[in-house]
């Protein structure tokens, strides 16, 4: 061979042998000084765009090198007069490229965690370890999913009669699982929307009770005479939840009734030491406390109380009620009042 035909083709691997050392150079400096960028960045960032960047920070740097590599074989005379060889090593190139992007997203999955801390929920340890579980292994699901779908697009097979068949299969599924799905996505919405918590006291339409357990298909709670309900999570989404430990005081609104023969003045001295009686406690809110004459009853004169107690708890909350009504019987019978009670009278006719 000619040394004029042997150095042009010498020159021809230049351009390779060039990009090969790029491969073997550029993606470590990508390493290290991004990853020390990254590090000096971290206490400025948000938790989740730290996660993401770690996760893609090592698949990037393959990826790079091993699109220079391939690159690199790709100028190498003997690939070029073969034009199936390099259209077989892009192919390869693109597929490694999907995977590294996928396995990135597969590695930060653990965004998933964050999405239940962000929602401040109620939830005990182990429920917040199953749902984490859950949202982390569904994200990785789909990211296989559409990697997969790219790569075989990649590779020229018809995606889209594939996902017909998998839609047509998908909507029969849903149907023979309708119920499932349905209290699945409604247990993924109480976790999110966090209406209620464990140990958190409910009520839910006629039932009340404290929750005990929520899973991806029901809620359990305990009624007030200890019987364990389980009602599915599409039910409990569907009904007027009221969560009665996210109050901050509890009203309760009451009657005493007195008998007609208390003056007036009495009547208004029995209000005025009510109210002072309830505004002085410490369990009650004083500047929500009202006792008016309310009502001429067909057998009392009726003095509507309404307090509103800081005591949430049903325990301490009939507690207080049990205590503020012995004191409010004192004070009744202090101020000369008789409680009222239903009555009737009888005119016997004299005999003549």
């Amino acid at each position: 061979m000619p040394a004029s035909a042997f150095a042009f083709e010498i020159w021809e691997l230049v351009p390779s042998g060039l990009f090969l050392l790029l491969a073997l150079v550029l993606p470590l400096l990508f390493y290290h000084l991004g990853g020390g960028f990254l590090h000096r960045l971290q206490k400025h960032l948000p938790k989740w765009l730290c996660i993401l960047t770690e996760s893609y920070l090592k698949p990037l740097v393959w990826a790079l090198r091993q699109t220079l590599a391939f690159a690199a074989v790709g100028m190498l005379p003997f690939v070029q007069q073969h034009p199936s060889l390099a259209d077989f090593l892009a192919t390869a190139s693109t597929l490694l490229n999907i995977y590294f992007i996928a396995l990135g997203a597969w590695r930060s999955a653990p965004m998933c965690r964050l999405l239940l801390r962000s929602a401040q929920n109620h939830l005990d340890l182990e429920t917040n370890q199953t749902m984490a579980r859950f949202f982390e292994n569904l994200f990785r699901a789909l990211v296989g999913l559409f990697a997969g779908i790219a790569m075989l697009d990649t590779l020229g097979v018809p995606v889209s009669g594939l996902l017909t068949g998998a839609g047509v299969a998908g909507i029969a599924i849903s149907l023979a699982a309708q119920s499932t799905l349905s209290n699945l996505i409604a247990g993924v919405a109480l976790v999110l929307e966090h209406p209620f918590g464990i140990g958190d006291y409910i009520v839910l339409g006629d039932l009340e009770g404290t929750v005990e357990d929520i899973s991806f298909r029901s809620t359990k709670f305990r009624t007030l005479d200890n019987i364990v309900v389980s009602i599915e999570n599409s039910k409990v989404a569907s009904e007027y939840i009221r969560n009665c430990n996210q109050r901050q005081s509890r009203l309760w609104d009451f009657t005493i009734g007195v008998t007609y023969g208390t003056p007036r003045e009495t009547l208004e001295t029995l209000c005025c030491d009510l109210t002072a009686l309830l505004q002085n406690d410490p369990e009650v809110i004083p500047d929500k406390v009202t006792v008016t004459v309310d009502t001429f009853n067909a057998y009392s004169i009726d003095l509507r109380c309404r307090v509103y107690i800081t005591k949430t708890s049903l325990a301490d909350f009939l507690q207080a009620k049990n205590r503020l009504n012995l004191q409010i019987m004192d004070v009744v019978h202090k101020d000369g009042c008789d409680f009222a009670f239903p009555t009737t009278t009888i005119e016997m006719a004299g005999e003549k």
